[in-house]
């Protein structure tokens, strides 16, 4: 069960009456696409990053079998995802997969790679790649976020 809040803002914010709660939104797809793309327009103004993101998908009789998707800035590649069909994991295609998605990163000028992945995920694939960890975050139930990196 979820429980929204809602919290009122305090009136130095200059705010229309019918405007001082915040509002809980669920799904939030749409509204979280439209502030998101508010975010580049500042980091790239501070920073000078321009985010170029592409996706590697191999399809098998027009069904997406394998893809993954990167971001590269500031000579950076942040692999993003990384997905096999179960029925086709553990010959291979995981790697061939990660291994696209690098190059394709590193055609576009970036020097290092970034991810992250979950104790019940894939910390063992990553390594064998080249993958170290730098940040472990710990979640309350036992679980870990592992932060990764590799130099290309």
């Amino acid at each position: 069960m979820f429980f929204a809040t809602a919290v009122r803002c305090r009136p130095e914010f200059g705010l229309e009456s019918d405007m001082t709660e915040f509002e809980c939104v669920e799904p939030d797809t749409e509204v979280y696409a439209d502030y998101a793309t508010r975010f580049g327009p500042y980091n790239q103004q501070q920073s000078g990053w321009h985010v170029q993101t592409y996706s590697m998908v191999l399809r098998a009789d027009a069904e997406i079998v394998a893809a993954g998707r990167g971001h590269v800035y500031l000579g950076v590649l942040e692999v993003r995802s990384l997905w096999v069909d179960t029925e086709r994991r553990s010959n291979g295609l995981g790697s061939d997969l990660l291994q696209a998605i690098e190059r394709e990163g590193i055609s576009r000028g970036a020097r290092k790679a970034l991810l992250y992945t979950y104790s019940w995920q894939a910390e063992g694939f990553y390594k064998r790649h080249g993958y170290r960890e730098f940040a472990r975050f710990g979640f309350p139930d036992g679980h870990f976020r592992i932060d990764m990196e590799k130099t290309l």
